[in-house]
């Protein structure tokens, strides 16, 4: 798939997912905007971006940089791991800030660009808000669900304007804490991050012209009884 012309921001690159997709679509050809930890050939912009006004400033500066922007992708993260019971007021704010607000302000802030692009939305979160997780991750699983059903209503509310809006929600990576002791899926193996990459490009690519408001669970067939 060729990204030739298309400018690209990606957050979440100081995790090895970001990571990965800023790395694909550089390598296929876009001009890439990155939030996290530089990424060769791409530009790097600093911010916080769980603060409204912190965050518009850290994307208008990136559509600036970019010239436009033609697809944004959500891929900041952060995982607890406490279980239900013990969860402080604190504990969600960081499941929620690292997540899900970092993923909805973005997109706020990035809507008029993508708009006059007709741009495409990426959404990355974990299977754990489809599935449900291990007992130790109730308010990540809480936060990435909210991702979820954020992507559907923003492909409603969006398509009008020929801006779509999907989701991968990966499983467990290759030497993550949630793979640890975690069962292998039936394909053999633990995924990596650039099995996610793949999908992500797919996704934000003219050959899916008329997905939008889809969750793709990338997990091995982890799931595939649930």
């Amino acid at each position: 798939m060729s990204f030739a012309g298309k400018r690209v921001f990606v957050s979440g690159t100081d995790g090895p997912l970001g990571a990965a997709i800023a790395q694909a679509f550089v390598a296929n050809g876009a001009t890439v905007a990155v939030h996290g930890v530089a990424v060769d050939r791409a530009l790097t912009v600093a911010g916080d971006l769980h603060d409204a006004d912190a965050c518009k400033a850290t994307l208008d500066s990136a559509i600036a940089a970019l010239g436009g922007l033609d697809v944004i992708v959500n891929a900041a993260d952060f995982r607890d791991d406490k279980p239900f019971e013990q969860v402080t007021p604190e504990d969600w704010d960081k499941a929620l800030n690292g997540s899900f607000t970092a993923s909805l302000f973005c997109t706020q802030f990035a809507l008029p660009a993508l708009q006059a692009s007709k741009g495409s939305i990426v959404n990355v979160t974990s299977a754990y808000g489809q599935m449900g997780g291990p007992a130790g991750s109730s308010a990540y699983a809480a936060a990435t669900g909210s991702i979820i059903n954020m992507t559907r209503m923003q492909a409603l509310r969006f398509g009008v304007d020929g801006v779509r809006s999907n989701c991968l929600c990966a499983g467990p990576l290759e030497g993550s804490a949630a793979a640890k002791g975690a069962d292998v899926p039936p394909i053999g193996r633990h995924g990596t991050p650039e099995d996610m990459a793949g999908t992500v490009l797919f996704m934000a690519s003219g050959h899916a012209a008329f997905m939008t408001g889809a969750i793709i669970v990338i997990d091995g067939g982890r799931y595939s009884g649930a």
